[in-house]
């Protein structure tokens, strides 16, 4: 659905109810489950990166202190960015979780015959989080691949 028209239009939509029936409901319990299990297996990925990334600290200043190692000198570099992409990858799937949490609480409101509004609503503002932070990582990553391909041309075409 797309949205036209002024501000003073958005605000009318944002006063209107939508309710969720069947099919509806059956699909977004579904992918209820598929960003729990997505943002269990990101957990995991989260504990894992901050683990390697402890690890390469400690390893690399044990190596530099034993022995001379020139290579050993990224050690301390790799485990910083280790740890660095962990609290980066931690963001998206903790919204992602957030949703799944809020969307089962509200699907199990609507089966009770309750109102889950609320609880909906805390569950689509954590998936508009989610794929904002996504979304904006992303625009970051390809301004960065833009600048070092600039780089690069600029490099070979100076060589």
């Amino acid at each position: 659905m797309e949205t036209t028209g002024t501000p003073d239009r958005i605000m009318e939509i944002q006063d209107q109810k939508i309710e969720f029936q069947g099919a509806t409901l059956l699909h977004l319990n579904e992918i209820r489950k598929w960003t729990n299990f997505l943002s269990i297996l990101g957990f995991v990925a989260f504990g894992l990166l901050l683990i390697f990334g402890i690890i390469m600290l400690f390893a690399s200043s044990l190596t530099s202190v034993m022995e001379y190692n020139p290579s050993g000198f990224l050690g301390p570099w790799i485990g910083i960015a280790y740890i660095l992409i962990a609290v980066i990858y931690f963001f998206p799937i903790l919204y992602l979780f957030e949703f799944s949490k809020y969307a089962k609480q509200s699907l199990l409101q609507i089966n009770m015959g309750g109102n889950s509004n609320e609880l909906m609503a805390h569950a689509i503002e954590y998936l508009k989080k989610h794929f904002r932070f996504v979304g904006i990582f992303t625009i970051i990553i390809l301004c960065m691949y833009l600048l070092v391909i600039i780089g690069l041309l600029i490099a070979f075409a100076i060589r």
